[in-house]
This record gives structure tokens, C-alpha cells and sequence, in this order.
């Protein structure tokens, strides 16, 4: 029981704090880059199997009965905005913050375009809830996206990020597939799994029990903590990529100024862009929603692809871009917590 309470605690934590873990991880990163490199280098070495538990956590809060109710529940209007903002603007974007301020730094455009190619945050979902929006149409869009990243992502990089880099795509879609799609279908698999386990056990309990079986393997009971260790892996691999990379910023002082220039505008653009079309749309539900969901990027996944299939620098505007999206999703919700108030 304590050990289960633990769990719980630190699940809160995370959830609770995130955004300044997010941000004390940046400045801890680099500041041990400045002395030494060798954490990160060390945490690398593992960086595919924190993508892969980071994904799988991920996967679990998905089933294939709630994705399939979900779909048929919702407009086809809202989930068709949703994936154009995140798989067709978001991209376009960064491909043309890339040719307008980084040509002469092609690893840095390929992380930017990296930025804009993943699919929508799972921590959207979280600031949605918050500020009392359309879960229901945060998580449909989280999931969809997420499903159909493997396929597009590789067709997404060869078009925008094909003119600053090589790209193999039949390679980085293998490698997309097995950490990407692969985990998350474990994941979704696992908790249906454990769903049936769960309704199977519950029909076994003594009824003077009152259902202390399931209470004790209700999958919601799990959930948080799959959150939090999907944020964990998130968190390790964004300190691996800033870490690994102050050593090369240091050599190459000049390339800081277009890289905090091109990163510090995605998120902004993606939210105000996404909050004007879809407010005029929609519901304000719907709107905090699509906002989100579309503003915000998975960007562990992002630098998890850049360590892979290109390494060095491609993970450094990955890892920047952290703060300015938390950032942003703060600046946001206090703009909602605004608006509702002032409704009132």
C-alpha cells in the first residue's frame, strides 16, 4: 500500500509541476553542458528504450473501443481541423521558419521541421481538462494523431526537411514503426488487457467484498502513473538532447541567435493560428480544445526521432522548443482563465 501510495504521489507531482520540470531540466542541462557532455552521452545510450516505455505509457491511456466511439461521436469538421493544423500548417511552418532564418544551418532546419512533422502533445489533454474544454476532442485528436504519425511522419520530413538533408525514407519509417507505432500499440494492448482482467475478476469477487478486486487492479488506478512515466522518459531525453548538444552550440557561438529566433515563433503562430480559425468555428469547448491540441507537439517523440536517424544538432531545436511551448501554453491559459472570468 505504501509503495502504491508513493506511485500516486509522485504521479501528482509530476502532473502538478510539469511545466517547471520542464524548465528547471533546461537550465540543470545546460548547465552541466558547460562543464561536461558526459551525462548526456550516458543517458543516449539509451535513448531508444526511453522512447519505446515513453510511448508504450503513452498507448495505455488509448483503447481501441474508446478511439472507435470517439471517432463516430465527433464531427468529422472538428478531426479534420485538427489533423490539418497538426500534420499539413504546422509542418509548412517550420519548412518556412527553416528557409527564412536557418539555409546556412541544415541540422538545426531538419530538428525545426522534426518540430512541426510529430503528432499533437499529450499534454494537451492535461490543459484542455484544465481549463474545462472538450476533453473528449483533445483525446480523440491526441490519439489519431499519434496513430497515424508512423506513416506520415517519414512522408512529411522528405518533403519539407528533403532540401536541407538526405533523407532515407524507407529507414526512418522502420525505425518511426518499431519505436513509435509498435510501443503504442503495446500499450493500447496492455490496457485492454488489463481492462477484461479487470471486468472478468470483478464478476469472481464475493459480493461482500465489494469489488476490492477491481479497486485494487482498476486500470484507473494505473493511468496516472503511466503518465508520469511517460513525462520521466520525456524529461530524461530532453536533458539528453541539450546536453549532448551545448558543447557543439559553444564551438559555433554565432548559430545561437537563428536557432532561438526560428524556435521561440513556432508556438505562438501554431496557437494563435489555431485559436482564430477554429473560435469562429466552434463551441468554446471545442475551441480550447482544438487550440491545444493543434498548438502544442509531442516533442519527446521529436527528439527521440532526431537522436536516431540524425543525431548532433537536429535535437537541439527539439529540445529549446520545450520551454517556448510550455511557455506558450501558459501564456494561453491564462488568456482562457481571462475570457471565462470576464464572462461571467
Amino acid at each position: 500500500m505504501a509503495k502504491k501510495n508513493a506511485l500516486l504521489k509522485y504521479a501528482a507531482f509530476v502532473r502538478e509541476y510539469y511545466a517547471l520540470i520542464i524548465i528547471a531540466t533546461l537550465f540543470v542541462a545546460v548547465a552541466v553542458g558547460l562543464v561536461s557532455s558526459a551525462p548526456g552521452r550516458v543517458l543516449q545510450r539509451y535513448s531508444v528504450l526511453f522512447i519505446v516505455i515513453m510511448i508504450g505509457a503513452m498507448g495505455f491511456s488509448i483503447t481501441f473501443k474508446s478511439l472507435s466511439a470517439s471517432l463516430k461521436e465527433w464531427c468529422a469538421r472538428c478531426l479534420s481541423l485538427g489533423l490539418v493544423l497538426n500534420f499539413l500548417f504546422a509542418p509548412f511552418l517550420c519548412w518556412l521558419l527553416a528557409l527564412l532564418l536557418l539555409q546556412e544551418y541544415p541540422d538545426f532546419a531538419v530538428g525545426l521541421i522534426l518540430i512541426g512533422a510529430v503528432p499533437c502533445a499529450g499534454m494537451a489533454m492535461v490543459w484542455t481538462g484544465l481549463l474545462k474544454g472538450d476533453l473528449p476532442l483533445a483525446t480523440v485528436i491526441n490519439a489519431v494523431t499519434m496513430v497515424l504519425a508512423p506513416f506520415l511522419i517519414p512522408l512529411i520530413m522528405l518533403f519539407f526537411a528533403g532540401r536541407f538533408v538526405v533523407i532515407d525514407m524507407a529507414a526512418m519509417f522502420v525505425q518511426v514503426l518499431l519505436t513509435v507505432l509498435l510501443p503504442l500499440l503495446i500499450g493500447i494492448s496492455l490496457r485492454e488487457i488489463l481492462e477484461w482482467r479487470t471486468c472478468a475478476q470483478k464478476g469472481q469477487d464475493d459480493p461482500q467484498n465489494r469489488g476490492t478486486t477491481r479497486r485494487e487492479n482498476s486500470v484507473q488506478y494505473i493511468l496516472p502513473i503511466m503518465s508520469a512515466i511517460s513525462a520521466t522518459m520525456a524529461v530524461l531525453l530532453m536533458f539528453m538532447a541539450i546536453n549532448t548538444s551545448i558543447p557543439l552550440i559553444l564551438k559555433n557561438l554565432a548559430s545561437i541567435v537563428p536557432l532561438v529566433m526560428s524556435t521561440v515563433t513556432i508556438f505562438p503562430i501554431l496557437f494563435i493560428v489555431s485559436y482564430v480559425i477554429s473560435v469562429r468555428l466552434f463551441p468554446h469547448a471545442q475551441n480550447i480544445a482544438l487550440t491545444y491540441s493543434s498548438g502544442m507537439k509531442n516533442l519527446p517523440i521529436a527528439i527521440g526521432i532526431a537522436s536516431v536517424s540524425f543525431g548532433g544538432l537536429a535535437m537541439l531545436p527539439v529540445a529549446v522548443g520545450f520551454a517556448f511551448q510550455m511557455l506558450t501554453a501558459v501564456g494561453f491559459y491564462q488568456v482562457y482563465k481571462r475570457s471565462s472570468a470576464d464572462s461571467r
